[in-house]
């Protein structure tokens, strides 16, 4: 079982307003939800380093949350689990990702444009706390083409 205490940290330390630990619960019992975590390489007990939330509809990948703990950044851990987090949706029959993210969070749109994501359109005032802006990214996939 996915340990919603050590996504939760993660969470209030990586957003302006992070999901309740409600949300996360809600969605491990979604049937359309999926949670991959990043831990340490000798696993140890109740430690996550990061995390992906995504939800497989029909031939859609829509990731929902994507964030590792502010100690153990810049090692790669968000590009692991995007990468095996589109694998795993193309596995399922995904065709297409679809995300939406801060204009202002350039790490996160640096690594998704990195995997191909393109900008598909602009969400008005999407974000509560601040009123910004989302962009709506989308990543299509080639025929044949295994992972992002």
């Amino acid at each position: 079982m996915t340990d919603i205490n050590g996504i939760w940290a993660i969470e209030k330390l990586s957003f302006p307003t992070p999901w309740s630990r409600f949300s996360f619960l809600a969605e491990l019992g979604h049937s359309l939800s999926h949670t991959l975590v990043a831990v340490p390489p000798r696993l140890r007990l109740r430690q996550i380093w990061g995390y992906l939330v995504y939800w497989v509809v029909a031939d859609e990948m829509h990731i929902l949350n994507l964030a590792v703990h502010p100690q153990h950044r810049r090692r790669g851990l968000a590009r692991r689990l995007l990468a095996e987090g589109m694998a795993q949706a193309r596995e399922m029959g995904a065709r297409v990702a679809w995300l939406e993210v801060r204009p202002s969070n350039a790490p996160a749109l640096a690594l998704y444009h990195s995997f191909g994501f393109q900008e598909a359109g602009r969400r008005a005032r999407y974000y509560d706390d601040t009123q910004e802006d989302a962009l709506l990214l989308a990543y299509y996939w080639e025929e044949g083409e295994e992972e992002g």
